[in-house]
């Protein structure tokens, strides 16, 4: 009987890579890419480049050749014109080059960067002795990549062996009608087969990288994926333990309400319902604009409220429908919404009747 124990399943990595640790192993160097695709399309630019200066080129050539077999015979050159007849044959090449070998390159380059972005890791540039390390060597030529790869390379030499016989069964016919033709038009003839046969091979090697682009992708995705316990301390890491968080939280509105409770004896008034709500106002016309919820509760909390109001002479004013109002619309630190002014102003001014009025008793 084979042991079953839910351990062997919780280290599987069935997860997919969170976007912590995709960043971890880009910082590493390890990103999904195909080398093959970056060639591919180079190549395909290249051979497609040839069809838009293939005339050019072929004229360059030619022109080449005539300067060539024009020059002086060689019994008559010195050194100084032997140099300058190879500066000028050279600069004939590179103008013949240049279009294709440049259209070639940015179009491998630019396959590299949409494949892998900017990124330049080192570590990558110093030298590795576990990379010579002959059993890991040994271990690598009987991998399943290594497989996968003899695979890639057999289907890519029978997929160009079979385009190649097949266009050159197409370009037999082709050329054996070329015998009556001017001799001058056989170069154009021949090239033009020439360059079809290699837009075909061309496209069909960019086919086959498209595929291992996928593949590679695939392969990158299995490799980075998390057990579930990773995947927990990660969010742990992160977000940190619930018991802190919790006890953090529970400390931030421990502190709200210590400040909340601090406001109230700053306040004007305290409006209630006069068990259930009680919001505290405070108004101070060179400061504010309105009138300001400083505090409010709701049972207890309201209970206590009014009870510390008492206790530093704020008044208590009942009020029903303002203060459900105050408590359902306004924060605590906000001011009151204009369709309030009005209902408001008029507690306020109660309020400050009854001072003015206990201020004159005392003066009396």
């Amino acid at each position: 009987m084979v042991p079953f124990t839910l351990q062997r399943f919780a280290e599987e990595r069935t997860e997919r890579a969170t976007p912590r640790r995709r960043a971890e192993v880009r910082r590493q160097g390890r990103v999904p890419h195909s080398p093959e695709l970056s060639g591919a399309i180079a190549l395909l630019a290249g051979v497609l480049s040839l069809f838009a200066f293939g005339s050019q080129i072929w004229n360059e050539a030619v022109s080449t050749m005539a300067s060539g077999l024009a020059q002086n015979p060689p019994a008559d050159w010195t050194p100084t014109g032997i140099r300058a007849l190879f500066a000028h044959a050279l600069g004939h090449v590179v103008r013949m080059v240049l279009p294709v070998s440049g259209i070639a390159l940015a179009a491998g380059l630019a396959t590299a960067f949409a494949q892998v972005g900017a990124l330049f890791v080192p570590k990558l540039l110093l030298p590795d002795l576990r990379r010579i390390d002959p059993l890991a060597g040994l271990r690598r030529l009987w991998s399943a990549r290594t497989l996968v790869e003899a695979a890639k390379s057999v289907l890519k030499l029978a997929l160009v062996g079979g385009i190649a016989y097949m266009g050159a069964n197409d370009a037999a016919g082709v050329v054996a009608r070329l015998g009556g033709v001017d001799p001058a038009r056989l170069p154009g003839a021949v090239g033009q087969l020439a360059l079809r046969l290699a837009v075909e091979i061309a496209a069909a090697f960019a086919a086959l990288a498209l595929l291992d682009w996928t593949w590679q992708r695939f392969e990158f995705e299995r490799s980075i994926r998390m057990t579930r316990q990773e995947v927990r301390e990660e969010f742990r890491q992160q977000e940190g333990d619930p018991q802190i968080r919790q006890r953090i939280r529970q400390r931030a509105r421990a502190l709200a309400m210590r400040r909340m409770m601090q406001n109230v004896p700053k306040a004007d008034v305290v409006v209630t319902n006069p068990t259930h709500y009680a919001v505290a106002l405070r108004y101070d016309p060179a400061t504010m604009t309105a009138p300001r919820v400083v505090a409010k509760g709701q049972d207890d909390l309201a209970r206590r409220i009014r009870s510390l109001a008492r206790t530093h002479g704020v008044p208590v004013v009942e009020n029903r429908p303002l203060a459900q109002t105050l408590y359902r619309t306004v924060e605590v630190d906000e001011v009151i919404p204009r369709e309030l002014y009005q209902a408001v102003a008029e507690v306020l001014a109660y309020v400050y009747r009854l001072r003015d009025r206990a201020n004159e008793g005392v003066k009396r």
